[in-house]
């Protein structure tokens, strides 16, 4: 068990009123939030950040030494500031700065959606461990180091049952559906689905009505 302090999220309606992201323009406010937290519990605090809010604020390395020397146990990396979001590449130059700069361990994320780029970003940074963000989503089997070639599709259409069933277990049947069709869109991309159906897939607010269109479909 561990505490996890997001200092990374972009969303405006977190960073801007401080949070997530928000928090990498007060480093006092990450200093405070570290030094009590990890004085407090007696379990490991640990951070995922950005680069920083800009590339006119790219202040990564103080942050990293902050947390770090607050009690911060681990630090996440993702190799974009706040500006960014989620466009241009990764800068994993500067997770690997990170790295040498701090003694706690240092997580790279960022641009990783393959199994040959865990050992790419791996390589580049010499960080321990690699996290998965955007690039596991319709791919969880990354994570079992498979790319998504590699998947039958009796197990793509297990998984994607199971995801639905969960899904509408923790939201709600037709809430759970509405949720899950941005997932099941990935899940089903690189089987070029036919239009009509696709659109039918997206729309449909009945999930017994979602599962015969994906057996309907025809596919592999």
């Amino acid at each position: 068990m561990l505490i996890d302090i997001n200092l990374g999220c972009s969303s405006k309606n977190v960073a801007g009123r401080g949070a997530g992201a928000g928090l990498l323009r007060t480093p006092l406010k990450i200093a405070r939030i570290f030094r009590l937290l990890s004085r407090a519990l007696d379990i490991p605090v640990t951070g995922k950040i950005r680069l920083g809010w800009d590339d006119d604020c790219r202040n990564y390395l103080l942050v990293a030494r902050i947390i770090e020397e607050n009690g911060g146990s681990l630090i996440a990396v993702h190799g974009r500031t706040k500006q960014q979001a989620y466009g241009g590449q990764a800068d994993w130059d500067a997770i690997a700065e990170i790295r040498q700069a701090v003694s706690v361990p240092v997580i790279a994320n960022g641009d990783v959606r393959t199994v040959a780029d865990i050992e790419r970003i791996k390589a580049h940074t010499r960080c321990p461990a690699v996290m998965i963000g955007r690039g596991a989503i319709g791919n969880p089997w990354i994570f079992s180091r498979l790319d998504r070639e590699q998947v039958p599709f009796a197990e793509v259409r297990k998984v994607l049952h199971r995801h639905l069933e969960l899904s509408q277990y923790f939201y709600g049947p037709e809430r759970g559906l509405v949720v899950f069709r941005k997932h099941a869109r990935r899940y089903l991309a690189p089987y070029g689905l036919p239009q009509g159906i696709h659109d039918q897939l997206m729309t449909t607010t009945d999930s017994v009505e979602f599962l015969n269109l994906v057996e309907e479909a025809a596919l592999p």
